[in-house]
């Protein structure tokens, strides 16, 4: 299952619907997997904060464990044309939103977020909420 920058942040701040469902997840065997661009983001937080050393440490043990998916070239197709269908619909989509749904859908990944309207309609994938 691959994860949505939310469910990471919200594992650092140890919010309970997120250890909640990583548990769900381990008692399972479902891989968890991490995508390139919440890697950026994280790193964009860790760059930003006035504690960046503290940030950094956090990000590096949330990240330890977990597979990496890249954005590969497929992947990346994907997502531009995950992105640009959702700007012909008038719906503003972040980028990084884009290219997590386009690794999601390239790898028959679910994608799991607390952000699902983000998400929602994206032809092909599957979305999970905690």
């Amino acid at each position: 299952m691959l994860v949505d920058t939310t469910f990471l942040v919200d594992m650092m701040r140890n919010d309970a619907g997120a250890v909640g469902k990583a548990k769900e997840l381990a008692d399972g065997n479902v891989p968890v997997l991490v995508g390139a661009p919440s890697i950026f983001e994280l790193y964009v937080g860790v760059g930003l904060s006035v504690r960046s050393s503290e940030e950094r440490e956090k990000v590096l043990d949330v990240l330890k464990s977990l597979a990496q998916l890249p954005l590969d070239p497929e992947s990346a197709i994907r997502a531009g044309l995950i992105y640009a269908q959702r700007a012909r619909e008038g719906t503003r989509m972040d980028p990084e939103d884009a290219m997590l749904a386009g690794i999601a859908v390239e790898n028959h990944q679910p994608l799991l977020t607390r952000n699902r309207k983000h998400f929602s309609g994206i032809p092909d994938l599957k979305v999970e909420g905690y």
